[in-house]
């Protein structure tokens, strides 16, 4: 609507208004979904980073395995800090109840930023390999 004063045509102030509250709620709901995204980038970072120190740990789990000759090696664990992201793991090794030269092995990583954690498990099997 444009209201006519002599020649000269103009918005009247209550237009300008309510077209300023119009740009500013659709800017707040923007900068809202903005901040959810970015959140849910983050922990899909951790969660990668999470994801690949299971398999590095579990990669040396495997040649830990394999230089105390099989039954010897119990396990792993220990923490870390990357930034401000704490990553703690454990890797348990259990025998098969079925089988005598085959080990479950489970490795978990649990990562912590702030209010936000999670965990990533990673299972698998070895299996020994007697040398004689």
């Amino acid at each position: 609507m444009i209201s006519e004063i002599g020649k000269n045509r103009a918005f009247t102030l209550i237009e300008i208004m309510v077209a300023v509250a119009i740009l500013s709620m659709g800017l707040i709901f923007v900068l809202q979904g903005l901040t959810k995204c970015l959140g849910v980038l983050n922990t899909a970072r951790c969660s990668l980073e999470a994801g690949l120190l299971a398999e590095e740990k579990m990669a040396e789990a495997e040649i830990s395995f394999r230089n105390e000759k099989n039954a010897a090696f119990t396990g792993l664990s220990g923490q870390s800090e990357a930034g401000n992201v704490e990553f703690s793991w454990q890797v348990g090794l259990e025998s098969d109840a079925e089988y005598d030269n085959l080990y479950l092995v489970r490795d978990t990583v649990r990562w912590r930023e702030g209010k936000r954690s999670g965990i990533t498990p990673l299972v698998t099997y070895f299996m020994s390999v007697n040398v004689k």
